[in-house]
């Protein structure tokens, strides 16, 4: 059970949830909502949830979220189990690429707060002054999908401690530029295929997709600048003064060392893409060794 931590339990009704309006808000990017879906989706058969670590940064009490990792657990009436090593692992690696993102709390999927999210919030509290447990209602067909933030507080009378509330939060999500792109390619990709449940393109096809509307963007562009030049169409200062700004931002570069620069940089996203499905598929694996091992 090497890796494994064992969390005692607490006794019941030591737990509720409350809504305190103002303190803490949560800002979540949605790369962390695809996360969360996509680590229930890959579930073990027979769990009820998945678990996994928030990472982010806190400036005052504004908490913004930027990515999450999964953390393989077991759950069950007797005993909750956290694999505390595979934890640690993760977290080492993420923080090599991003080392301003600290862990700031966690995230489980569910349609409420139980008595075992105790356990897994008291092993984030070890670590973190005042961890955000991020809960996910995936809805799963029935209802909207759905998605809250708590923080804890300690419930006592007098000098005595009663037991632990959780408190609601104000939570939303933000987007960033890149994430605001990537969110209308996913949009403009399900349109097209009609999304009744249909694949996503592929990155081979969205690439071509938008080399193509690139190229005729340029077609566009230069039949108007021969129609200005040719006299059809009036000059426009402020349009042309826009396409010499474009103009200068292109490098000066020859054919050929053009396309070796693309075909690096083709070779770079493959290159992404194909560690991004090893790492999946490695983290799939060791969540059946962990399985296994307990």
């Amino acid at each position: 059970r090497g890796g494994a931590c064992f969390l005692s339990p607490l006794p019941m009704f030591s737990s509720s949830h409350l809504h305190v309006p103002g303190g803490v808000e949560v800002e979540v990017h949605p790369v962390v909502l695809f996360s969360v879906v996509d680590h229930y989706s890959r579930r073990e058969e027979g769990q009820g949830r998945v678990i996994g670590t928030l990472l982010g940064t806190v400036t005052g009490n504004k908490v913004e979220i930027f990515s999450c990792f999964p953390v393989p657990h077991t759950e069950s009436e007797e005993q909750v189990a956290v694999n505390t090593d595979f934890h640690a692992t993760m977290l080492s690696l993420y923080q090599r690429v991003q080392p301003s993102h600290q862990v700031v709390g966690w995230y489980s999927t569910g349609e409420g707060v139980s008595d075992s999210s105790l356990l897994f919030h008291d092993f984030y509290g070890q670590d973190v002054e005042r961890p955000v447990h991020l809960l996910v209602d995936l809805g799963l067909g029935t209802r909207r999908m759905s998605c809250k933030a708590y923080v804890s507080k300690q419930l006592s009378l007098g000098g005595a401690t009663l037991g632990t509330s959780f408190e609601e939060v104000r939570a939303g999500v933000v987007m960033a530029e890149a994430d605001r792109v990537g969110m209308e390619m996913l949009f403009k990709s399900a349109t097209a295929s009609g999304f009744s449940g249909a694949a996503s393109l592929s990155d081979a096809d969205s690439m071509e997709v938008t080399i193509k509307k690139l190229l005729k963007t340029l077609q566009g562009v230069g039949e108007y600048v021969d129609e200005v030049a040719s006299g059809a169409k009036p000059r426009d200062a402020e349009l042309i003064g826009l396409l010499q700004t474009a103009m200068a931002a292109a490098p000066a570069l020859p054919p050929n060392a053009f396309g070796k620069v693309f075909s690096s940089q083709v070779q770079d996203m493959l290159v992404a893409v194909y560690l991004a499905n090893l790492t999946r598929a490695q983290l799939a694996l060791a969540e059946k060794l962990q399985a296994v091992a307990i």
